[in-house]
């Protein structure tokens, strides 16, 4: 067994490589052990947020990551268009190997690359080649897992990042260009200019199945860029996909007494994303943050097992996550369930027409009491039955359940 790491990050995506950079700043002497399924770390990413959806006391902290920052964005509609004042931010994966690499050069970050993990306890990890690698702490950052206890519709995305010979005229973003043909769910088309002449241009769809037809989608970016964007002359320099959970309900039962805690589950595996957007960056920020502080204060107060805290806080954290977005998932069963598929576009419609205060807090998940009564009073987007039909979680549940075991 090795047994030379402080701790073990398996999955070298945007939360365990997070988690060990923030950790770093938390323990400089700290060493942590990365292991890696595929060839290289970080994979080919883009990851945006809102600033404001960051805590205050990691903006400087994260500033390293931000490779483009906008101080508003664009949402259109076909009943709405409005610039929205609230600072956007971009990071990709050049820019966050570049945060890790120092650690890297330095030695107390080591990269296990093209290591599968066949099995993961508190203190130790098992490779497929059999191999045993221990540490005092091990967390499982792997991606998305199903689990039978938690519902979910899928946000998948196809994106070109293209490369024009003349300036693409495009000063801000555009996160939602929801004017696009809805097919089969809610669609819209998401833009980010980079520089004068790269931009990046993704194709978005809330559908309620996974399956990605990514040549069906290659072929409508084209046809965006020509005909909403007015560009012929260009090449594209990079692509990206993805398929991202969101989700409508949690039973209860996913946080019972024979949870095994000792996983310790983070980044999109632990549920840590914004259920209604998919944005992962600022809860694997949060969550890198409450890490790191427990390992500074264990190594000061009991350094012969610095991390024997964070079975404590690791249920209160995931437990208060899932608590605190129980009101987005109701907006969710309403987006998936209450609206007509080629409907869905009008909730997001008359959400930004809400004020910008409202829609930072939204992203945030910091809303008030005040804010969930704004988004539900009025006159509603979806049929007021099906709306009260998907309103309760547990109902919700029971009846999937049931249509579960129906198709089985």
């Amino acid at each position: 067994m090795n047994t030379q790491s402080d701790m073990i990050i398996v999955g070298a995506g945007l939360s365990g490589l997070l988690t060990a950079w923030r950790c770093f700043d938390a323990n400089p002497e700290i060493e942590i052990l990365v292991i890696e399924a595929s060839g290289r770390i970080a994979g080919d990413h883009t990851w945006s947020f809102n600033l404001t959806d960051i805590p205050e006391h990691l903006n400087d902290w994260i500033s390293p990551f931000i490779a483009y920052q906008w101080s508003c964005y664009d949402v259109k509609f076909p009943k709405r268009e409005r610039t929205l004042e609230i600072p956007y931010c971009t990071g990709n994966s050049d820019t966050l190997r570049a945060c890790v690499q120092p650690h890297i050069n330095s030695g107390r970050l080591k990269v296990l690359l093209n290591t599968k993990v066949t099995k993961i306890d508190s203190t130790s990890v098992m490779t497929e080649t059999g191999r045993r690698y221990g540490a005092k702490c091990v967390l499982d950052a792997r991606g998305f897992k199903p689990n039978d206890n938690v519902f979910l519709g899928y946000q998948k995305f196809v994106g070109h990042v293209i490369k024009t010979v003349e300036p693409h005229g495009i000063e801000r973003p555009i996160i939602m260009d929801a004017t696009v043909k809805q097919f089969g769910g809610y669609r819209f088309v998401y833009c980010l200019p980079f520089t004068d002449t790269e931009m990046l241009v993704e194709d978005t769809y809330y559908t309620d199945g996974p399956e990605l037809r990514r040549q069906e989608i290659d072929a409508r970016i084209k046809d965006y860029i020509r005909d909403n964007l007015g560009m012929y002359d260009y090449e594209v320099i990079q692509r990206e996909k993805g398929v991202l959970p969101i989700t409508l309900a949690v039973d209860e039962n996913a946080f019972d007494n024979d949870r095994d805690w000792s996983k310790r589950e983070i980044g999109i595996r632990g549920g840590f994303y914004h259920a209604i957007s998919g944005y992962s960056l600022p809860d694997a920020l949060i969550i890198a943050d409450i890490i790191s502080e427990e390992i500074s204060e264990g190594f000061e107060d009991y350094p012969e097992n610095p991390f024997k805290n964070i079975d404590t806080i690791f249920p209160a954290v995931q437990i208060g996550h899932f608590e605190n977005e129980r009101f987005l998932r109701l907006l969710n069963r309403m987006l998936f369930r209450a609206a007509k598929p080629e409907g869905r576009y009008k909730i997001l419609q008359r959400f930004y027409g809400l004020s910008d205060g409202l829609i930072k807090r939204f992203y945030a998940n910091e809303l008030k009491r005040r804010d969930k009564v704004r988004i539900l009073i009025g006159k509603p987007p979806v049929p007021v039955s099906k709306a009260l039909y998907n309103f309760s979680e547990k109902a919700f549940i029971k009846r999937e359940r049931a249509a579960r075991t129906q198709n089985q």
